[in-house]
């Protein structure tokens, strides 16, 4: 299993793989998905779908192999204390503000910490997955992917673009990257290892500093 931290941006295959969850037994007490223990039966357990019937919950041991499916009655369920922010079928990103891919998430487990699987859409619209600590991983919305501005920008031999972020601090704010700069392509100024820019123009602002060599207007 691949724990590369790059992830293909979320297309209509993985957007398909988004989870619904029925509705819960308990007037909303737990949801599915949720990481609980189970009164009775040993190690972690995570909330599949309400039922058979009123009052119970199925429910799957908590691991990466040989998971085991279980009835329970709502009373036994223990909420966990550390219980994970990350539950099946989330859509995420890692959390930094250069990050521009999505993946959705199959399952929560804890290796040590806390880690979900993560399926990604390839290029050529296969399926892969990786593992990732759920630290490192913020929820976010398909809407907010759709209305991320991704920009192509080409000057003569420079091809770039212009990128908005959508997690951290900088989510809304501009990055500039070309093919012919060092390192991951970020363009920079004033010594930064990256240059943020608070709106489309200046980001633009930045593309036309680089291209022409020399500074046109701020992007303070």
């Amino acid at each position: 299993m691949n724990t590369e931290g790059s992830w293909e941006e979320v297309g209509t295959s993985t957007q398909a793989m988004l989870w619904t969850p029925d509705a819960p037994p308990d007037g909303g007490m737990f949801s599915a998905g949720e990481i609980v223990e189970v009164e009775g039966r040993p190690g972690e357990w995570e909330l599949m779908k309400p039922g058979p019937g009123p009052g119970v919950w199925t429910v799957e041991s908590a691991r990466l192999k040989d998971r085991v499916s279980a009835k329970v009655s709502v009373s036994s369920l223990q909420r966990l204390a550390d219980a994970p922010h990350i539950r099946r079928g989330d859509l995420v990103m890692q959390r930094y503000p250069e990050q521009e891919r999505a993946a959705v998430v199959g399952a929560v487990v804890r290796l040590g910490q806390w880690v979900a699987v993560k399926s990604y859409t390839l290029p050529d619209g296969g399926v892969c997955q990786a593992l990732d600590s759920v630290d490192r991983l913020e929820v976010v919305t398909a809407e907010q992917l759709a209305a991320a501005i991704r920009l192509d920008v080409v000057h003569g031999t420079h091809v770039g673009r212009i990128v908005q972020a959508v997690v951290t601090a900088r989510a809304g704010q501009f990055r500039v990257v070309c093919r012919c700069a060092p390192g991951a392509g970020e363009i920079c100024r004033n010594g930064c290892k990256v240059t943020w820019c608070p709106s489309l123009d200046s980001a633009h602002q930045l593309w036309d500093w680089h291209v022409s060599g020399h500074a046109v207007g701020s992007v303070a």
